[in-house]
């Protein structure tokens, strides 16, 4: 199942914080910077679903998916497909 799909399906249940910033995505390497590598189509969908993302650098994005509640591995094989939710509160 892919990233998308996945999200789709925990947001349907899990409301995002409004507080802050909603969802993270990592943002492209220095190499790929470099290499002039086009925003991943992804980005654009997992934006369309959870308003604005905010982007982590590869190992700030690595440290803070070390301290998620819950971590839910998909088939996604596009890059950068990586994505951190942030709950928000259910009333």
């Amino acid at each position: 199942m892919d990233g998308v799909r996945v999200a789709q399906a925990v947001l349907s249940v899990f409301p995002l914080d409004t507080y802050s910033q909603p969802a993270f995505i990592m943002d492209l390497t220095v190499g790929d910077k470099a290499k002039a590598m086009p925003e991943p189509v992804i980005w654009s969908e997992y934006e369309k679903l959870c308003g604005s993302l905010g982007k982590l650098e590869r190992f700030a994005f690595y440290e803070r998916s070390k301290k998620a509640y819950c971590v839910v591995q998909t088939g996604e094989e596009r890059l950068y497909g990586n994505l951190i939710l942030v709950k928000g509160v259910v009333l």
